[in-house]
């Protein structure tokens, strides 16, 4: 037998599965292989081919053998039987399934119906129907004979809804099989698809009578009934099965099901939708779509129908979602129409369902409208200007039904409608310009009225979006700042938006408008009289504010050659050597440019197809050849500033120059480095002969030699491969040089130069000089440049030829000494050097040991292995110092752990017996790192070697069970108890010293303690209250309303508040110098829903007290800001004086506590006691947060995969 499933699994392989089982523990896995085994004896006997006939014949017998009259004989034969046969009817010829329909239906039929089946049985006998059904023609299911197959679907029809869980999900199953696999006939539709639409809509229409009926009192058994019946629902439409003259019944039938609170029925509800939906994906489904989609819109309810708008909304989100599918174009044809409708749910009265018609067109907007039809007209994609024209003009038909809702009769909605308008910016990008403006503007003025307008972040997030889909120049010519412009109103506020939304925008036009802005300023401060006056500072806030935004403008600039000009370029030079202040901004802004476009050029957004359509990748490219033809002056220019700069602030100075070195040509570069080396070596010419230096020298600017070799460095990952001679010749001489910076960047030269190619091969042609220069200056060495030399000796190892594997004996002993230093990232580099020289030592070759300084020029070679490598390590116990000792078992354990599996059991026995002598020793440094190689041991040996050795370690640990200093005895109960769980009490009993048994004991009590009370006390679950995340923009209109709304139930069972029952209080905030226009836009900004009245005045609370220079002062109240309340918006500087620290006693910084913390959202109050943490020495301003650009993570450490030798750390 060689047949084979659907699946491609041949019958002979299930069978030899099965045989296997013969000697089970399982009975019934047993009792499968017995049968079969039996059933193949006869089959043999009978000289019969071993056919899936015959094994048919032979269980269909045993089967009717078990069944006799109706009733069940024998259960468990019967469950075999059928096991077997659900096994072989795929593998039947569909002719002999079809002559043989009734018999065989007659057979399963008491199996599928008698109350004394059991579930295995059951499911067994439904997986033969299934079979035995799907082998029948068109011809068959037409039939209007008794035993038909209509009547075998309908039976399983009925076990679709049987409370049994398994049982039922075996049966929907087949149903959506047979559904799905119609046969060959005149309709693409199943023959039998009126039967299971026809049974499972009478069934829940039943149910739902039942529930209308006992509406107050929900039984749980309906409620399950309801949700087996949406399963079976779920099945078929999905099957794509559902007849379409029921599909108006079918979705009157689910949106009244859907009026409950039951989270599991809504939930099925959906599901069943979706299954409909996503049935419908062909093109010859395009008119069952529409149809489906005029019969939800005409089952629309009412707007103020809080048990069912919502989820029809949700319904209706999923619906056009899934038509966009199918016919995209079609579909946002339609989506106009479809915002009417939906528009109308935001004058509903009922937060919960404005809030989901706003996540319903949310999620039409997201997943309706497809990223191909925005795209301009181009033969490439395939967009023709009649279809550019078609969505231009949806896209004006939904502004203009979307700027309906910034009117006054959707104040109360206010917050969701900036939500939708943040979801179309963001979406529809440059194509919501120009039908969009009168939305931004509208916000836009919203937002100036500060004082009253309560969503704030929201309307900040629809100019964000817009800011990032239009530009800020777009965003600008609506909502201009006017801070120049005393008689306009203001927007200051506009100012940190634009930091955090420009890219990808026109550098021209900062040069344009916020230049001229920036002059204007600072004429005004360097004119002013009084350099400390309010205004003069606010001034300064603004320059501040406005250069900030320059880094994000030069974030993919869209006009690079043609505003980033050589008179630009000099501007920023000369303002880097005058401003100290704009270094960080100016430093950040020019590595972006760089940064920006090698990134965009590598494809890092090649997926955005409206992005490369207005960028193409190719500009990027053009954009880098043009830095690069600038990239020298700019390198002079800031190394000129890297001299000048404070060493605890170089960083961001140094990664620009990292930047720009990537692009220079390597001529240029060539030049460009032999020129620093010239200076390098004039500096330390001066060093050496003591001549005084022209630069003072400090703490902050360390000596030239210095500043130059961190150039050196920089470049050594750059310069072309005729300049290694160079920097291999720097890295010889600095190396013995008696101060530390400068060995550690000696060594830094080294590692950088190692992370190129050309790199590589170039130090392989010196690799025996630079072995020689690493060996000989180890005596040296200045203790602050080890972990440099370890990270240099570490790459070094990488690329060592197995003929020069005499360097690993030659640094091996202060790698291990290196294992107990005191610094992490050295010990960390240690371990990393140790793993690395048993995987070179382990690739095999030969020693050289007449090579090795330290041993006998006469002393013959060695094979090299894990052995020779652990005999090289062992070495160290017997040092001639505690320390040694301490530090060679450390660098074991780390070994042992590592390269354990691929070590012989001889050698692992011999380490760990060794080793285990030293608990004998009696200095604790040598102990404790013993004990640490114990544990390691303990945990990761195989248990025939730490089991045979237990007679012997457990005297000598526990000889140190009652020392408590260094935490011993902690430490070594710790390993008992992972012996006991690991071997076993009696194991470790049997060897436990009997004057110690007394610990043991202890141990046992605890952990049987531990466990009665486990036990006894029940076990409390705890209800975690999380917020709700979405997969989808659907599942987010789908559960959002319901989530609320259930929370909503639970808060007012509680007596608690509920958050709608102040949704609809709304109050007027108006003028007395003017009533309120109602016909205004602008009266949204004064509809708030807290009381003004009961607001509290300024003066009368305990603000009035304010502690400065320690003293407590009262506010007369005559000076008040002059600037508080103004339209114009530059109040910058004022919050930050707010929020800023207070001088108290002592002359110290304090920050504000209590109410004005809070008011102020100081809400740490307990960090006032803590350490001010300073910036780090890189002074980068930018460095946490960079404009929502990923950012590498600095520093090294080791890899993060698989499990960590805990011992690494310093012990």
């Amino acid at each position: 037998m060689d047949s084979t499933n659907g699946e491609g699994v041949s019958i002979e392989d299930k069978l030899d599965r099965i045989r296997l089982q013969i000697n089970s523990k399982l009975d019934n896995q047993k009792q499968l292989a017995i049968i079969l085994s039996a059933v193949e004896e006869n089959i043999e006997e009978q000289k019969t081919k071993k056919s899936e006939v015959a094994y048919f014949v032979s269980f269909l017998g045993l089967l009717q053998q078990s069944i006799q009259n109706d009733e069940i004989v024998d259960l468990s034969l019967a469950t075999v039987s059928a096991y077997f046969l659900d096994l072989f009817f795929p593998y039947l010829p569909a002719q002999l399934l079809k002559s043989r329909f009734s018999d065989i239906l007659t057979m399963l039929a008491p199996a599928l119906t008698n109350e004394a089946s059991e579930a295995p049985l059951i499911r067994s006998s439904v997986g033969a129907l299934e079979a035995l059904l799907l082998a029948q023609d068109h011809a068959s299911w037409g039939s209007n004979v008794s035993v038909s197959p209509r009547r075998g679907l309908y039976g399983l029809l009925e076990l679709s809804l049987d409370p049994r869980p398994k049982v039922r999900k075996r049966a929907q199953e087949a149903v959506h099989k047979i559904l799905s696999l119609p046969p060959p006939g005149p309709t693409v539709e199943h023959p039998a698809a009126n039967l299971p639409a026809e049974f499972v809509l009478e069934s829940l229409v039943e149910l739902l009578k039942s529930r209308n009926k006992n509406k107050a009192h929900t039984d749980k058994d309906l409620s399950s009934k309801m949700i087996h019946n949406l399963q079976l629902i779920t099945s078929i439409t999905s099957a794509n099965a559902w007849p379409s003259r029921q599909i108006e019944p079918l979705c009157d039938a689910l949106l009244e099901l859907s009026k409950t609170t039951d989270q599991y029925l809504v939930s099925g509800v959906f599901n069943a939708f979706e299954g409909l939906f996503s049935s419908m994906n062909d093109e010859i489904d395009k008119d069952r779509f529409v149809a489906v989609l005029n019969i939800i819109f005409d089952l629309k309810p009412s707007v103020n129908d809080v048990h069912l708008a919502a989820s029809w909304l949700a319904v209706v989100a999923k619906a056009v979602s899934s038509y966009a599918k199918v016919d995209s174009l079609a579909c946002l044809a339609k989506l106009p129409d479809v915002f009417k409708i939906v528009m109308q749910y935001f004058a509903s009265d009922s937060e919960n369902i404005y809030i989901s018609a706003s996540q319903c067109l949310i999620a039409i907007i997201v997943e309706g409208i497809e990223d191909n039809s925005l795209l301009q007209p181009s033969k490439s994609n395939g967009v023709d200007n009649r279809t550019y024209e078609a969505v231009d003009d949806v896209i004006t038909e939904i502004a203009e039904v979307t700027l309906t809702l910034c009117g006054v009769k959707y104040a109360h909605a206010a917050k969701e409608v900036m939500e939708l308008l943040t979801a179309i910016f963001t979406k529809l990008r440059v194509r919501s310009n120009p039908d969009f403006l009168p939305h931004l503007e509208q916000v836009g003025n919203w937002r100036s009225d500060e004082e009253r307008f309560q969503y704030k972040a929201e309307a900040d997030a629809v100019i964000s979006s817009a800011l990032l889909a239009l530009g800020p120049e777009v965003v600008i010519s609506v909502l201009p700042l006017n801070l120049d412009r005393p008689d306009q109103v203001g927007r200051a506020w506009l100012l940190p938006l634009l930091r955090d939304n420009i890219r990808n925008a026109k550098l021209g036009f900062f040069l344009s408008y916020f230049s001229p802005l920036l002059e204007f300023f600072a004429e005004k401060v360097e004119n002013a009289e009084d350099k400390q006056s309010m205004h003069i500072k606010i001034f300064q806030t603004i320059i501040d504010q406005v250069w900030s935004l320059l880094p994000h403008f030069c974030d993919l600039p869209l006009d690079l050659r043609s505003s980033f000009t050589d008179e630009f370029a000099a501007k920023l030079s000369g303002l880097l050597y005058e401003k100290v202040e704009l270094r960080v901004t100016i430093c950040h802004s020019l590595k972006l440019l760089v940064e920006s476009n090698l990134a965009y050029a590598d494809g890092a957004l090649t997926d955005d197809l409206m992005m490369q359509q207005q960028f193409p990748e190719s500009e990027a490219k053009k954009n880098v050849k043009y830095l690069a033809a600038k990239a020298s002056k700019i390198l002079s220019v800031l190394f000129n500033v890297f001299t000048q700069t404070a060493a605890s602030s170089r960083g961001y100075v140094l990664e620009t120059i990292d930047a720009y070195l990537q692009i220079t040509p390597k001529d240029e570069l060539e030049a460009t480095f032999n020129k620093v080396c010239g200076i390098l070596k004039n500096a330390m010419d001066e060093e050496a002969s003591g001549k005084p230096s022209q630069k003072k020298e400090s703490v902050d600017f360390p000596k030239m030699s210095i500043t130059m070799m961190d150039l050196v460095v920089a470049m050594s990952k750059y310069v072309p491969e005729t300049s290694h001679n160079a920097l291999l010749t720097i890295f010889n001489q600095t190396l013995t040089y008696q101060d530390a910076s400068i060995q550690k960047r000696s060594y830094r030269i080294l590692t950088k130069m190692f992370e190129t190619e050309a790199g590589v091969e170039s130090a392989k042609k010196y690799l025996r000089d630079i072995e020689s220069s690493i060996i000989a200056s180890t005596d040296s060495l200045i203790a602050t440049a080890k972990a440099s030399r370890l990270a240099a000796i570490v790459a070094i190892i990488d690329i060592l030829p197995s003929s020069d594997l005499f360097f690993i004996p030659s640094v091996l002993s202060e790698i291990i000494m290196a294992t107990k230093n005191v610094n992490e990232k050295t010990r960390e580099l240690s371990y990393a050097a140790l793993i690395k020289m048993g995987n070179k030592m382990e690739e095999g070759g030969v020693i050289e040991n007449s090579k090795v300084p330290s041993m006998d020029p006469e002393m013959p070679d060695s094979e090299a292995n894990l052995e020779t490598y652990f005999t090289m390590c062992s070495a160290g116990l017997v040092g001639s110092t505690p320390h040694m000792v301490s530090a060679a078992i450390t660098a074991m354990s780390c070994l042992l752990y590592e390269f354990r599996p691929r070590m012989n059991t001889e050698l692992l026995l011999e380490i760990s017996t060794t080793v285990e002598l030293f608990l004998e020793s009696n200095n604790r440094e040598v102990v404790k790192s013993a004990i640490g190689f114990v544990k390691v041991a303990v945990l990761t040996l195989p248990i025939e070697i730490v089991a045979g050795n237990l007679g012997a370690l457990l005297p000598n640990l526990m000889r140190w069970s009652h020392e408590h200093k260094g935490h011993f005895k902690s430490k070594i109960k710790h390993i008992i108890e992972r012996m006991i769980r690991r071997f076993g009490y009696d194991t470790i009993e049997a060897n436990f010293p009997e004057e110690d048994k007394k610990l043991l004991l202890n141990i046992k009590k605890s952990k049987d303690r531990a466990k009665r009370k486990q036990q006894q006390e029940p076990e409390q679950e705890k209800r975690t209250e999380a917020k709700t995340t979405y997969a989808s923009a659907y599942d987010e209109a789908l559960y959002k309303s319901s989530d609320e709304e259930d929370s909503d139930e639970e808060m007012e069972e509680a007596q608690a508040p509920r958050r709608g029952d102040h949704g609809n209080n709304r109050y007027i905030s108006e003028s007395k110098g003017a009533p309120l226009d109602l016909l205004d836009r602008q009266a949204i900004s004064r509809i708030t829903s807290s009381n003004p009245k009961n607001a509290r005045k300024p003066n009368s609370n305990a603000s009035n007290f304010k502690s400065r220079n320690g003293r407590i002062v009262i506010d007369a109240g005559e000076d008040e800001d002059p600037f508080k309340g103004k339209d114009s918006g530059l109040n910058a500087y004022v919050e930050a004086v707010k929020q800023g620290p207070v001088r108290g006693q002592r002359n110290k910084l304090k920050f504000k506590r209590g109410k004005n913390a809070r008011d102020d959202d100081f809400g740490d109050d307990d960090e006032d006691d803590k350490p001010v943490s300073r910036p780090n020495g890189r002074g980068n301003s930018f460095a946490g947060s960079r404009g929502g650009r990923v950012s590498k993570p600095r520093g090294g450490g080791p890899p993060r995969g698989g499990p960590k030798f805990k011992s690494r750390k310093k012990l």
